[in-house]
């Protein structure tokens, strides 16, 4: 059996703050697509904390952490004193963030009472380009899209490593 992995205790108020800053709020989306969200932001912030030198304290948003890791950083480049991973993955981890705001952006713009088709295929849309790593999942027909993530979900190796019900974590 395998143990079910517990996020860490003092990152989780920071990613309710940045979720906050950056989308507001969860609560309107589905459960996968928010825990979706929460991982992908709790997965930037186990990366990008160590690089930062000064207290967010207060000023918890995207664009001030970014700042903190410019100064001291370079994308792609592995400092020899650091206990961190590369900042190939940190680079990464800071696209899929910036590309949520814009993502949700979207979604809430589209009516799921008017349009529930143009809704669901933009969470699907969302779902498999950040939980998927389908990030050609937009030029994908949306039936290509449905099987190749069901062989995903059947071969869990193939799917981004979530932490379940993360978003039970986080008061968002």
């Amino acid at each position: 059996m395998t143990k079910k992995p517990i996020p860490d205790e003092d990152l989780m108020p920071l990613c309710e703050q940045l979720i906050r800053a950056e989308i507001n709020t969860v609560k309107d989306l589905s459960r996968e697509l928010a825990n979706t969200l929460a991982n992908e932001y709790y997965r930037f912030l186990v990366l990008a904390v160590p690089h930062i030198k000064h207290p967010l304290a207060g000023r918890i948003t995207l664009s001030v952490i970014k700042e903190e890791l410019l100064k001291d950083m370079e994308f792609g480049v592995e400092d020899s004193e650091s206990k961190s991973v590369p900042g190939a993955e940190l680079a990464s981890a800071l696209a899929a963030v910036e590309a949520i705001a814009q993502f949700i952006g979207i979604l809430r713009g589209i009516d799921k009472h008017k349009d529930p088709i143009q809704y669901r295929s933009t969470v699907d849309l969302i779902t498999d380009h950040l939980k998927y790593d389908m990030p050609e999942a937009g030029d994908k027909l949306l039936l290509k899209s449905f099987f190749e993530r069901a062989v995903k979900k059947k071969s869990k190796k193939q799917v981004k490593e979530q932490i379940p019900d993360l978003i039970d974590y986080i008061d968002v």
